[in-house]
């Protein structure tokens, strides 16, 4: 399913279109509202989206000037123009910006059906071919691929090439990657669904993903990638040449790019992967520890979790105590702790206690290096998350504050799991309470607001991602937000008619559809009569 952004400065008629259409019917999961160019561009920014509609004439930044910047970044979009206009130098310039289509206002609610339609019809086949298995290309040139994977798993596994040999050996496999210059590297875990396929298949599946990856990276970077030991898919990634960039900027541009081969992967391929990028750095410098520290952070913070995406901006740290190495390797306890990841807590100071034991036996400095270490970590993240300590720990905060008396590990460890067990437990119902008081506040805005309530609305009312809440409240609920809508405007709407004289036009308009002859045709569907013919019974 697509997602569609419906730009218009005239907010109703943004809200007839997103409220009254039946998307679901050519394909559209998820409807976006902006009312300028500028508010667009946002959204588009945040989430991936596949199809814009837009009118021309809007104030500051017009519909042409949009989908010329919409082109500029994200070129595989679809963009229909609005216009109430039958000009010919519009539709020229329609045409030289490569728009799906260019409709007259007003606008057929069935000819928007069918541009739509068309727009994600040349979407699929579009991204049906760029993801399919090109054998006659592939074989032509298997042993190029094949040298370049056996290259970058060996700078991975920290073989040292002076910067010549370096140079020489990329020249020879047409690879426009340069020492001293700068990268960011992207680990990529395929899940679940792609390793239930036999051997064949899932090897067309990886096939794909890369070269979804490569269709959707190369416009602005060089890609070089390969699959290592592990299972995962490690990208180098490199500005076109004579074009640098801010790392903040880059970081920020391979985020969105990222996201956005989760969306065509999950849209095309049936599923997820997870991404880890780092920060920038200079190829082919420290590659190999950039690679070990992505390895770590993705099993300890991302784990057993699907379809995730992590950024990895702070720095590598190190402990001064050779003898507690794993206390202080990254991600350290205070960053899990402020993350939530608690399989990876669990694991992380399994390891500790392990080398802990191994090393030191029963050395009491040690066991309070430890204890001291936890006991801070706790602490920074019970109040940053606006909660006391004695309330989360109990009777045990007594001997936080007698200071420690433990003699042995396993005092410790005991003591340790007793707390983080308390702790979790505590923010888990948190985040529940969280999550129903998010839920109430939607459905009393919209019982309140029924008339104009839209996905975008209630969003902005409790303060959250579209995309976020929608996923959250149909968790909880079991019911999509567009569902419970609808749902709740054609309950209100037959109470109305039971109980009202109010015509049948008025009853549509206090439930928010604009156009009557559409009120009906949903109530119908719904309910299997007209609503005249419910009054009636």
């Amino acid at each position: 399913m697509y997602q569609l952004l419906i730009v218009d400065d005239q907010p109703d008629l943004v809200e007839d279109l997103a409220s009254n259409l039946p998307w679901s019917s050519v394909g559209i999961d998820s409807v976006y509202l902006a009312h300028s160019g500028r508010e667009a561009l946002d959204i588009m920014q945040a989430t991936p989206i596949d199809i814009v509609i837009t009118d021309i004439h809007m104030p500051g930044l017009s519909g042409l000037d949009l989908i010329e910047q919409i082109k500029a970044s994200w070129s595989n979009v679809k963009c229909i123009l609005l216009s109430g206009y039958n000009d010919f130098e519009y539709a020229q310039k329609a045409l030289q910006f490569q728009a799906s289509d260019y409709l007259l206002k007003p606008a057929e609610d069935e000819e928007l059906l069918q541009a739509v339609q068309k727009a994600a019809s040349q979407l699929e086949e579009h991204w049906k071919e760029v993801s399919s298995h090109q054998s006659a290309l592939t074989s032509l040139k298997e042993n190029v691929p094949i040298l370049r994977n056996h290259l970058l798993l060996s700078l991975l596994k920290g073989q040292a090439y002076s910067d010549e040999k370096l140079t020489e050996k990329l020249d020879i496999l047409n690879l426009a990657f340069h020492p001293k210059e700068p990268y960011c590297m992207m680990l990529m875990r395929m899940e679940d669904y792609f390793y239930e396929q036999s051997e064949r298949d899932s090897s067309l599946l990886e096939y794909a993903v890369c070269n979804i990856a490569e269709e959707i990276f190369t416009e602005e970077y060089r890609l070089w990638h390969t699959k290592d030991e592990h299972g995962y898919f490690v990208f180098l990634i490199m500005g076109k040449e004579n074009q640098r960039q801010e790392q903040a900027s880059m970081l920020h541009l391979i985020e969105q790019k990222a996201a956005q081969l989760q969306h065509y992967v999950k849209l095309y391929l049936k599923g997820t992967v997870s991404l880890v990028i780092t920060k920038q750095d200079v190829f082919p410098l420290e590659i190999r520890e950039t690679y070990d520290f992505s390895l770590i952070n993705f099993r300890q913070r991302i784990g057993s979790e699907r379809g995730f995406l992590l950024t990895l901006t702070e720095e590598s740290q190190q402990g001064e105590a050779n003898s507690l190495s794993h206390l202080y390797n990254p991600p350290l306890l205070i960053h899990l702790l402020e993350a939530g990841q608690w399989d990876a807590i669990e694991e992380k100071l399994n390891l500790a206690f392990e080398e802990l034991e191994l090393k030191w036996g029963e050395s009491h400095e040690h066991i309070l290096e430890t204890y001291f270490m936890i006991a801070s970590s706790l602490s920074f993240s019970i109040h940053k998350n606006k909660l006391w300590m004695s309330d989360i720990m109990g009777s045990e905060f007594n001997q936080l504050l007698s200071g420690p008396h433990f003699h042995t590990i396993k005092q410790l460890r005991t003591w340790t799991s007793g707390i983080l067990d308390n702790y979790r437990s505590h923010m888990t119902s948190k985040v529940q309470h969280s999550r129903s008081s998010t839920i109430q506040k939607v459905q009393e805005y919209v019982s309140t607001h029924l008339e104009d309530a839209s996905l975008q609305s209630i969003a902005s009312h409790v303060f959250l991602n579209p995309s976020y809440l929608s996923k959250i409240y149909k968790l909880e609920t079991g019911e999509g937000i567009s569902d419970y809508l609808s749902r709740l405007k054609m309950e209100t709407a037959a109470h109305m008619l039971r109980t009202t004289t109010d015509k049948i036009y008025e009853i549509a308009a206090k439930v928010g559809y604009l156009k009557t002859s559409y009120f009906i045709k949903v109530f119908k569907d719904r309910y299997g009569i007209t609503p005249q013919e419910f009054r009636d019974r």
